[in-house]
């Protein structure tokens, strides 16, 4: 099984470990993948009605260039809320 490690905000950890708990899962990791089950293959919507649908995918594509062009730059998030006061 291959692993990803994603990093969350704080508001976001916490509403995902209410989840869990609501859900009854057995650890966070059986919550994403369940999550990613319903958005990949669930019949009640497709994969073009989320990211890959406008304006995101566009969207995407234009953030991908700017900064591959040096137009934008990747902070972390750390540096963020340090940028943002947050």
């Amino acid at each position: 099984m291959n692993t990803y490690n994603i990093s969350l905000n704080k508001e976001l950890a916490v509403l995902v470990d209410k989840q869990v708990k609501l859900g009854k899962f057995a650890n966070r990791s059986e919550f994403f993948r369940q999550l990613l089950r319903h958005a990949f293959f669930s019949k009640t919507h497709t994969q073009e009605d989320w990211i890959y649908s406008e304006p995101f995918f566009s969207e995407l594509q234009n953030r991908v260039s700017d900064i591959r062009n040096g137009k934008e730059k990747i902070i972390n998030s750390k540096k963020f809320d340090k940028e943002f006061n947050l």
